[in-house]
C-alpha cells in the first residue's frame, strides 16, 4: 500500500507538474509517455514473437507524430499519420525485418502508436481545445477535472470490491473487478463531477466558463464510469492474453505506463469529441 501510495503521488507530481507549466511542456511530457507505452507494449508483444522488437522504432515515431502533431495541427492531422504508419510499417517488414511473418506483425505495429499515441493524444487536445476559448489559458483545469474523476473511480471501485465485492463483473477477463465496486465507483464519480465543478467555477471566479454547466460536468462522469472500466478491461484482454500481470514497472506499485493510462484510453476521445462536436461547437 505504501509503495502504491509513493507510485501515485509521484506519477501526480510529473503530471500535474508539466500540466500547470504550459501547453508545450504538457506536450512533451504526454509524447514520453506514448513512448514508454508503445516500448511496454512492443516488449509483451515480443514474449509470443507477435512483433520484432526493431520495429518499436516505427511505433514509437508513429506515437511521437501523433502527440505532436495534434498540438500543432488539431485532430486533422490523425488520418495523415495512420496511413503514414500504415505504409512505413509494410515497408519496414517488406524491406528490414524480411525473415518476420508479416500480417500479425504489421497489425501490433500499428496497434501499439493508435493506443499509446494517437489515445493519449486526446489530453493535449482537450487542453488546447479549452485554452483556445480566453486567453486566460486555464485548459489545464478541465484535465485536472478529468483526471481527478478516474481517479475517484478508480480508487472507490478498488476499495469497495475489495471489501464487499461479491459479483465479479468480468471473472474471465480481470477477476478483481465487482459490480459493488463499479456502482460506488460511478456514484462517486457524479457526486465528484457536481463538487469539482463548483470548485473550478469558484477558482474562476468572474471568468466563469458558461459552458460548463452541471449537464456537462456530468455527462464528463458519465463518459469516465462508462468508458474508462472499458478500457482498463481491453488492456487486462492484452495482458491474459500474454500471460503477463503488468505492462511494465516503472511506477512503483501501479506497473507500466501503460497500466496507469489503461483509464484514459477510451476516456480523453471521447470528452474531446463530446465538448468538440456538442458543447463547444
Amino acid at each position: 500500500m505504501v509503495q502504491r501510495v509513493l507510485g501515485a503521488v509521484l506519477f501526480a507530481v510529473v503530471m500535474l507538474g508539466t500540466l500547470v507549466w504550459g501547453r508545450l511542456p504538457f506536450t512533451f511530457a504526454i509524447a514520453l509517455a506514448s513512448v514508454i507505452g508503445t516500448v511496454e507494449l512492443f516488449s509483451m508483444f515480443e514474449t509470443k514473437g507477435a512483433a520484432s522488437p526493431t520495429a518499436a522504432i516505427v511505433g514509437i515515431a508513429g506515437s511521437v507524430a501523433y502527440v505532436f502533431l495534434a498540438h500543432y495541427k488539431g485532430p486533422g492531422c490523425y488520418g495523415y499519420v495512420t496511413v503514414a504508419l500504415l505504409f512505413t510499417s509494410f515497408m519496414w517488414y517488406m524491406l528490414v525485418l524480411k525473415h518476420v511473418k508479416p500480417t500479425k506483425a504489421v497489425a501490433m505495429t500499428v496497434l501499439a502508436p493508435l493506443l499509446a499515441g494517437l489515445c493519449l493524444s486526446h489530453l493535449v487536445l482537450l487542453r488546447d481545445l479549452v485554452d483556445g476559448l480566453s486567453p486566460s489559458n486555464r485548459g489545464w483545469l478541465l484535465l485536472i477535472f478529468f483526471i481527478a474523476l478516474i481517479w475517484v473511480y478508480d480508487v472507490l471501485a478498488w476499495a469497495v470490491g475489495r471489501k464487499i465485492g461479491r459479483h465479479k463483473m468480468a471473472p474471465t477477463t480481470s477477476p478483481n473487478k465487482s459490480w459493488e465496486g463499479t456502482v460506488a465507483g460511478t456514484a462517486g464519480v457524479l457526486a465528484a463531477s457536481l463538487l469539482f465543478r463548483w470548485l473550478i467555477q469558484l477558482a474562476l471566479g468572474s471568468n466563469k466558463w458558461e459552458w460548463f454547466s452541471i449537464g456537462v460536468a456530468l455527462m464528463i462522469g458519465a463518459i469516465v464510469c462508462v468508458l474508462g472500466p472499458l478500457g482498463d478491461l481491453s488492456e487486462s484482454l492484452l495482458k491474459r492474453d500474454y500471460g503477463v500481470k503488468d505492462m511494465g514497472k516503472m511506477i512503483p506499485g501501479h506497473g507500466g505506463i501503460m497500466d496507469r493510462f489503461d483509464s484514459t484510453l477510451f476516456t480523453a476521445p471521447a470528452v474531446f469529441y463530446y465538448l468538440f462536436y456538442f458543447v463547444l461547437k
